[in-house]
């Protein structure tokens, strides 16, 4: 009995399917981060962009060294939002935080 074409094709979509899947993985999550680490970075070295140099690490950390300073980062990343914190600095969930519309009413009310 010969096999129908669909039974063909049935490989050829999880080929596929397979190489598509690691856009959407949690793998691409450093590289999420990596503009948040950078930017905070070059304000807290007080350094310019081309200058710092930013290293991954593990568990989401990151080392962040230019014009004769160095600093850690922690990043946790939720699909494609991240968060970063200094070393030392408590870390805030996204499920925690407050809405930004909160925040700028708040904002709006100080005298």
């Amino acid at each position: 009995m010969r096999p129908s074409p669909l039974a063909a094709l049935v490989p050829l979509a999880a080929l596929v399917a397979g190489a598509l899947s690691p856009a959407c993985t949690v793998a691409n999550v450093p590289a999420n981060a990596m503009p948040m680490v950078r930017s905070r970075a070059t304000s807290d070295l007080d350094c310019p962009d081309k200058d710092v140099r930013v290293e991954e690490q593990l568990g989401g950390r990151y080392k962040a060294v230019g014009c004769g300073r160095k600093a850690y980062y922690q990043a946790a990343c939720e699909a494609l939002r991240c968060v970063v914190h200094g070393e030392g600095e408590t870390m805030v969930p996204w499920r925690d935080r407050q809405d930004p519309a909160e925040v700028d009413l708040q904002r709006d009310r100080l005298p």
